[in-house]
């Protein structure tokens, strides 16, 4: 397990033939577009491939996040066994609770890239990412002011309300899934006066506006 600040690592956390079986899952899934978000919408161009979102577990926080967060209809379709699977380890190895989340499946072409920026939260709680390297050359992940070396089938985790994060440019295709956990402050050792709780919530509050500012003038 590589550990800092911000981020964890645990590597090599699934299998080639995991791997493959998310790979054939995600060529077979097709959300269609809403732009419902402007902000995301245009953080999306970058990526030069397609977002798919999962409320998994389909309740009033995850509801809120990822209709929030989403470039392409959430669905409710139940996942493969083997993603819930993959799941109860996450869950197991970061003793997280499994009461909100949500799964973000990300498939870039080449010359994708993720531009700088915080994942939307709600106030009293964080949005905790484990993303997993599906399909990928190696990589640096910048979150806040680290740099992660991430690896094909690499597990990584942050507080993805609370650190800007991004990538640089791709020269192949990329796959990765990102799993959304809702939790509490106490969660994540934060309390409400917290430097990066306040932040958050004034970037939370800032895009919630835009977006309605944008949407009443038909962007």
């Amino acid at each position: 397990m590589v550990e800092t600040e911000t981020y964890k690592i645990k590597k090599k956390f699934i299998t080639k033939d995991e791997s493959n079986q998310i790979i054939e899952w995600l060529d077979s899934v097709n959300h269609t577009g809403n732009d419902s978000n402007y902000h995301l919408s245009e953080l999306s161009k970058k990526i030069k491939g397609k977002s798919c979102i999962f409320d998994i577990s389909n309740t009033p926080l995850t509801n809120y996040i990822t209709k929030f967060q989403s470039i392409s209809d959430v669905s409710l379709e139940p996942l493969p066994d083997f993603l819930h699977n993959i799941i109860d380890r996450i869950v197991k190895e970061f003793n997280l609770p499994k009461d909100n989340i949500f799964l973000q499946a990300v498939d870039m072409n080449k010359g994708g890239k993720i531009n700088p920026h915080y994942d939307a939260s709600i106030d009293g709680y964080v949005n905790y990412k484990c993303n997993i390297s599906v399909l990928s050359e190696d990589y640096n992940f910048f979150v806040g002011d680290e740099i992660a070396k991430i690896e094909e089938t690499d597990l990584y985790c942050f507080e993805a309300s609370l650190y800007k994060h991004w990538t640089n440019e791709f020269n192949s295709r990329r796959i990765f899934l990102s799993f959304g956990f809702v939790l509490k402050y106490e969660d994540v050792n934060r309390e409400i006066n917290d430097p990066r709780i306040r932040l958050s919530q004034r970037i939370g509050k800032y895009f919630q506006k835009l977006n309605e500012i944008l949407k009443n003038k038909n962007i």
